[in-house]
């Protein structure tokens, strides 16, 4: 991985303020207001004044992964095809979110039951959405179809979800991975 602008800030200024020509001076880029303007949108600087910025602390910046989540799932939520939440996307809902389970804590799996004729068109809509559903990915998140012929849910806290009987089946056979998590089931 390449040095970036941002390695440059934090060798250079550290979490002192700067100015964007010290910036343009430090880094060589002539646009130093654009780039300086990027980092801000991506939570890693501030803007103190005009023209004056600072690095974030790692402790300051905004935890972006609750952001790009909460637009995946919302993304899910408004296609217009029959779902329903399953594996452990599932328990975390029965749960009330008191149950999770991820492969890291920067990688989120939404596991989603589809109906099996509308596959390929949840895979257009996630594609031009920008939402992958491919399994090799390992940080930011993307969505487990799974298809079915017949789609059964129930509504809980909204949102469309295989029924408790199933999440207690699924829990039931992977005590591993959910242990407990039939205790914490909230409806």
């Amino acid at each position: 991985m390449g040095f970036t602008y941002l390695d440059a800030l934090i060798s250079r200024f550290g979490d002192e303020a700067f100015t964007a020509s010290e910036f343009e001076a430090v880094t060589g880029n002539t646009r130093p207001a654009k780039l300086l303007s990027e980092l801000k949108m991506r939570g890693v600087v501030e803007r103190m004044g005009r023209g004056t910025y600072r690095v974030l602390l790692l402790s300051e910046r905004p935890d972006k992964r609750m952001i790009e989540w909460e637009r995946v799932r919302n993304i899910i939520l408004n296609a217009p095809w029959n779902k329903a939440w399953t594996g452990s996307t599932a328990v975390e809902i029965w749960t009330n979110g008191r149950y999770k389970i991820s492969p890291n804590p920067y990688l989120r799996v939404f596991h989603l039951l589809v109906n099996k004729s509308e596959m390929e068109e949840w895979k257009k809509y996630l594609r031009r959405s920008g939402v992958s559903y491919s399994e090799k990915k390992r940080v930011g998140s993307f969505v487990s179809l799974e298809a079915t012929p017949k789609i059964k849910s129930t509504l809980v806290a909204g949102e469309p979800v295989i029924p408790k009987d199933e999440v207690l089946r699924i829990i039931k056979n992977h005590p591993a991975l959910y242990a407990e998590a039939s205790e914490l089931i909230a409806y």
